[in-house]
C-alpha cells in the first residue's frame, strides 16, 4: 500500500480501516517518508480535517500535525515508480 500519496487525516483513517481487515505493510507511509515528501513539495495544499492515528507508525500523526501539508500520490510519483522499477 502506498501511503505517501494519501498523507492526510482521511488517508490515515482509510489505511487504519483496511489494516483491521487485511494485513498489509506500509509502503512509503511513515513519518520519515511524509517528512521527505513535504520537503520535496513546497507547494503542497494545507492539511485539513480531524486528526487520526496510525498504528503502523505512531510518529506519523505528529508529523502531519507539525508540518500540516497534504501529500498526494502524484506529488511523489517519481519515487513510487523508482521503487517499482527496482523490484
Amino acid at each position: 500500500m502506498s501511503g505517501a500519496g494519501r498523507a492526510g487525516w482521511g488517508g490515515l483513517r482509510i489505511a487504519s480501516a483496511l489494516l483491521r481487515r487485511v494485513p498489509w505493510r506500509p509502503w512509503r507511509y511513515t513519518a520519515a517518508d511524509y517528512r521527505a515528501a513535504v520537503a520535496a513539495t513546497p507547494l503542497a495544499s494545507p492539511l485539513a480535517g480531524t486528526p487520526a492515528t496510525a498504528v503502523w507508525d505512531p510518529d506519523l500523526p505528529a508529523a502531519l500535525t507539525e508540518l500540516g501539508a497534504r501529500i498526494e500520490e502524484e506529488m511523489v510519483l517519481d519515487d513510487l515508480l523508482t521503487d517499482l522499477g527496482g523490484r
